[in-house]
C-alpha cells in the first residue's frame, strides 16, 4: 500500500493509502492524534478525541467534497466529530476506494489540553460508489449519533439516499440545490416517511430564521395576536429565475405559516400556479398569493417580501417584511388600529458553516421539518397540477 504522511499544517497532520482496511485506518487515525497532540501542546501532552456525532458527507464533484472539508474543519472546536467525507464517482468502471486521514487539533481550555478531531476522506470509484452503506457503516464511531450532509441535488435513483438514511438519525440537504425544487421536496417528503428512523433537515428552510423570528415576535405582541385569527390573505414574493419551476422556499414558509396559523393544508385548491385558497376555521377563506418578480441581486427562488392582510369585521392589520434594493436590508411594516409602525434591519447571509451548526445544534430527533415538508405537500401538488 502506497502511504504518504505530511508536515503538520495549522495543526493538522494528514495519511493516505489505496484500499479500505478498517483496523489500518483506526491505527492511524490513532497515530495522528498522539502526533498532533505533540506538535500542539510542545509533547507534553496527548489527543483527547471527543467526537460527539458522526458526519457523513456525500459528494459527487471535487469542488463540494473540498468545501465540504472546510467548513467542517470550521466547526470541529464546536462540534468534535468523526467526518467521513465521501467522494463518490459512481461511473467509473473500476471499482477502487482511496482513503485520506486527516486529524485536526483544537486546544481546550477548560480541559487544558488538545481535542482532536478526525476526517476521513474516501474516494470511491465504480460499483463500489453504489453500495456506500458497507463503506460508511464500519468506519463511524459506536453509539454516537449520525448526521448525513447530502451535498447534491436529489438523485433520480434513490436507493443509495434511502440506503444512506437508514444509517442515519439525521439526513441534511439544501433544497435550493434541487433540479426541480417542488417537485424534488415532494419526493423528499415521501422518502422522509418511508424512512422514518431519520429525520431530514434542509439549509434552504434554515435560511429563512430570520422571516420566521419576524413573524414570531409579531405574534408576541398583545395588541397584535388576535389579528392573526382574522387573515384574510397571505401574499409571497420571490426573485424570478429562467426556468419554469415553482420556488421551494416560498411553499415551505408558506406551509409553516398555516401550521403557526392551525390551517389544515390539505384543505387547499389552485387557480393557477400563482394563487391557493385554503379553508379555514367556519368556512372562511384565505387566498395565497406567489409572484416571482425581478430582482437580481439574490438567486432565484429566495424570498424578496411576505405580506399577511388581516381584516375581521372590527379591525384590519398588515404586516409585511419586504427586502430593499440592498438585498440584505429588510423592512418591517406593520399597519394596525389606524398607527403604522416601521423597523429597518439589516442582516447579514448566513454562512454555509452556520447553516449547518443549526442543524446540528438542533437534536437529531426533532421533526419540525419533517412535518413543515408534510404540509408543504399538498401546497406544491396543487400548483403543480
Amino acid at each position: 500500500m502506497a502511504e504518504t504522511v505530511d508536515g503538520l499544517d495549522d495543526l493538522a497532520l494528514t495519511w493516505s493509502g489505496r484500499a479500505l482496511d478498517v483496523s489500518r485506518i483506526e491505527a492511524e487515525l490513532g497515530k495522528l492524534r498522539y502526533m498532533v497532540a505533540g506538535e500542539s501542546a510542545g509533547a507534553q501532552g496527548f489527543a483527547l478525541r471527543t467526537s460527539l456525532l458522526n458526519m457523513v458527507v456525500y459528494a459527487e464533484r471535487e469542488e463540494s467534497a473540498d468545501f465540504a472539508s472546510r467548513v467542517i474543519e470550521d466547526l470541529a472546536s464546536h462540534h468534535p466529530s468523526r467526518a467521513l467525507i465521501v467522494l463518490a464517482q459512481p461511473h467509473d468502471g473500476e471499482s477502487r476506494i482511496e482513503a485520506r486521514l486527516a486529524a485536526h487539533s483544537h486546544i481546550s481550555r477548560s480541559l487544558e489540553q488538545s481535542v482532536c478531531c478526525e476526517e476521513i476522506a474516501l474516494r470511491v470509484a465504480g460499483p463500489a460508489a453504489r453500495h456506500l452503506h458497507s463503506v460508511i457503516v464500519p468506519l463511524l464511531v459506536p453509539d454516537l449519533p449520525v448526521h448525513i450532509w447530502w451535498t447534491e441535488a436529489l438523485p433520480a435513483d434513490s436507493h443509495l439516499f434511502l440506503q444512506l438514511m437508514e444509517t442515519s438519525d439525521h439526513v441534511i440537504v439544501d433544497s435550493q440545490h434541487f433540479a426541480d425544487q417542488t417537485g424534488d421536496l415532494v419526493r423528499l417528503a415521501a422518502l422522509a416517511d418511508e424512512r422514518p428512523r431519520a429525520t431530514v433537515g434542509d439549509l434552504n428552510w434554515d435560511r429563512l430564521e430570520p422571516w420566521r423570528d419576524f413573524f414570531d415576535r409579531q405574534k408576541a405582541i398583545a395588541d397584535m395576536r388576535h389579528h392573526f385569527s382574522s387573515v384574510k390573505s397571505v401574499e409571497i414574493r420571490y426573485a424570478h429565475g429562467r426556468g419554469t419551476h415553482l420556488p421551494g422556499q416560498a411553499f415551505i414558509l408558506l406551509a409553516w405559516l398555516a401550521r403557526e396559523l392551525g390551517w389544515d393544508t390539505r384543505s387547499v385548491s389552485a387557480h393557477g400556479r400563482n394563487r391557493l385558497t385554503f379553508l379555514v376555521d367556519e368556512g372562511r377563506q384565505v387566498a395565497a398569493y406567489l409572484h416571482p418578480v425581478e430582482y437580481e441581486a439574490i438567486e432565484p427562488g429566495r424570498l424578496v417580501s411576505v405580506k399577511i392582510a388581516c381584516e375581521s369585521e372590527t379591525a384590519r392589520a398588515l404586516i409585511s417584511i419586504s427586502r430593499t434594493g440592498d438585498p440584505f436590508h429588510l423592512v418591517v411594516h406593520v399597519e394596525h388600529r389606524g398607527g403604522t409602525s416601521e423597523e429597518h434591519v439589516r442582516f447579514e447571509p448566513p454562512e454555509p458553516a452556520t447553516l449547518l451548526m443549526q442543524e446540528l445544534d438542533a437534536s437529531p430527533r426533532n421533526p419540525e421539518y419533517n412535518k413543515v415538508l408534510k404540509a408543504a405537500v399538498p401546497l406544491m401538488k396543487a400548483a403543480s397540477a
